[in-house]
């Protein structure tokens, strides 16, 4: 049994830092060199979400031994400023307050260290971090002692209001990780629907909304984080409007600050021949639109105005094996012109080749408007955006608005073979979700539970190759969903038992195989 006791969480060193990068880039390079993967962090800490001490890397290493390249495990937060709003019990005022809370991610433990909880115990050792003291119970005794809050406090942190991640495992591994040991109030999932949409390239869909008349302007990145800065207090004016019709306390990231950026600048490439000049790069130059009130011509114009105008931006998700998905990072739009902006989506969707895009947590009305007109909503098996509260409020009673994209630096986890991993949200990894109702098999391959019926087996290279051929057959669009995710988890299942200390194994799915067979 693991004493933890002699363990705790640490600050990274610059080389602690490094080799937890240099780690993560097996599961999470996407392509990239082990050069390129290191140096595009190297690029994105120097952007204004990292900048200035809001990111920082936590070690889980021996008391004794702080500094040491042999760590337990490795996360990173970063700091971001947020508003809370609440209506007062004895009056009708209404209270917005900018806070400071966290996001949580790169949640990584290596094959040698797995199946001992350290993954967990660093997940309930963050909130002693990142909270403020007085929001805490007492340190567990079995724990040891708990981190230096004066040295926290010195490096900005120890103040959080409250703190965020994304989970992949399902509500329960992280809502179990709490301050302390079996508490159960760690962090708890709120608001897991996706609204989307397959983009088809029929002129069907070319056909204009009727009854709006607005200018829509396309926005660079620049034109991006400029319209961020202005719907930070939009959204403080938005909190205290929505406050006023309920008793629960509302929160919500602001998008300036680097914050909102950080979904685009996490798309790029390093370009440059090796040995030379080397340069980040992004996959496009469109990151927007923005409808412009009658009276202006440019965005700028518009934002001089200094009123709410109606806008959407995006992140692009262009992993391999997937479609290619632009993925909406944040909406600000009414019944009037959400017709108009999923118009306009879907025309530069076609434009950039893009195949499927989606909304996150869309309010009821907009969703209502999106589904008239052929979108779908679903709740997400994966990405669960789940809140730890360290106010005084319960979980029952705090709402996360603006639950989107834009927010999501923060982690995706899921349990990999001999125990705990948890994977970066922008990251893919490994994630044994192997059937359509996205159950996570947790232990080695050889423990996988049965699949509606047929047992996983493991196979050879041929039966593998056999699989991997049936991409070519036009699957239907669930089926296809399935085969995608099979052979990208195989692809990262192969680099798992690569490693020295296993042997090297196929997975496939019998079921898969069937559907493979069956193509209409």
């Amino acid at each position: 049994m693991t004493n933890f006791a002699k363990l705790s969480l640490f600050p990274a060193t610059p080389e602690q830092v490094t080799e937890s990068r240099k780690r993560t880039a097996t599961q999470w390079a996407k392509g990239l060199s082990l050069e390129d993967y290191v140096q595009r962090d190297v690029i994105m800490d120097q952007y204004e979400h990292a900048a200035g001490g809001k990111l920082t890397t936590w070690v889980l290493a021996p008391r004794n031994d702080s500094t040491t390249l042999d760590f337990m495990c490795s996360c990173e937060t970063f700091r971001r400023i947020a508003a809370v709003a609440k209506r007062s019990k004895d009056i009708d005022a209404r209270e917005v307050r900018q806070v400071t809370a966290y996001g949580i991610a790169s949640v990584f433990t290596p094959a040698s260290k797995r199946g001992k909880g350290y993954a967990r115990h660093m997940m309930c050792l963050l909130h002693w971090v990142v909270a403020k003291r007085s929001t805490l119970p007492a340190f567990p005794a079995d724990w040891g002692t708990a981190p230096d809050v004066t040295v926290l406090r010195a490096l900005g942190l120890a103040n959080g209001h409250f703190s965020v991640l994304y989970s992949d495992i399902g509500p329960n591994f992280y809502q179990d990780a709490g301050p302390t040991p079996g508490a159960h109030d760690g962090w708890v999932v709120q608001g897991v629907h996706t609204t989307a949409k397959a983009v088809k390239p029929s002129a069907l869909f070319h056909k204009p909304p009727h009854g709006v008349n607005v200018t829509v302007q396309r926005l660079a990145e620049p034109d991006v984080r400029a319209l961020y800065e202005l719907d930070a207090g939009w959204i403080k004016d938005d909190l205290a409007r929505l406050a006023g019709d309920t008793d629960r306390a509302l929160f919500s990231f602001l998008p300036n600050h680097g914050v909102g950026a950080f979904v685009i600048h996490r798309t790029m490439t390093i370009a440059g021949s090796p040995g030379g000049a080397r340069r980040p790069v992004l996959p496009s130059t469109l990151w927007g639109i923005a409808l412009l009130p009658q009276g202006t011509r440019t965005l700028q114009d518009a934002l001089d105005v200094g009123e709410p105008i109606s806008f959407v931006t995006w992140t692009l998700d262009l992993s391999a094996g997937e479609p290619r998905t632009l993925v909406v990072a944040r909406l600000r739009a009414d019944e009037h012109t959400m017709t108009v902006i999923l118009h306009e989506l879907m025309t530069i969707a076609r434009e950039e080749k893009i195949e499927r895009v989606e909304f996150w947590c869309l309010p009821p009305v907009l969703r209502a408007i999106a589904e008239s007109r052929g979108w779908t909503t679903t709740e997400r098996k994966e990405h669960l955006s789940a809140v730890k509260w360290y106010g005084e409020d319960s979980p029952s009673e705090v709402e996360w608005v603006n639950n989107e994209k834009y927010v999501m630096s923060a982690s995706v986890a899921c349990r990999g073979p001999e125990g705990e991993r948890a994977l970066d949200a922008s990251k893919p990894g490994l994630t044994l979700n192997l059937d359509s109702a996205g159950v996570r098999r947790r232990g080695a391959a050889r423990k996988m539970e049965r699949l509606t019926g047929e047992a996983a087996i493991l196979c050879t290279m041929q039966g593998r190759r056999d699989f991997e051929a049936s991409q070519n057959y036009q699957l239907g669009l669930k089926r296809r969903k399935q085969h995608r995710l099979f052979c990208s988890n195989i692809n990262r299942i192969e680099g798992t038992y690569a490693r020295p200390g296993y042997k090297y194994i196929d997975v496939v799915i019998r079921q898969m195989t069937m559907l493979r067979e069956r193509r209409p």
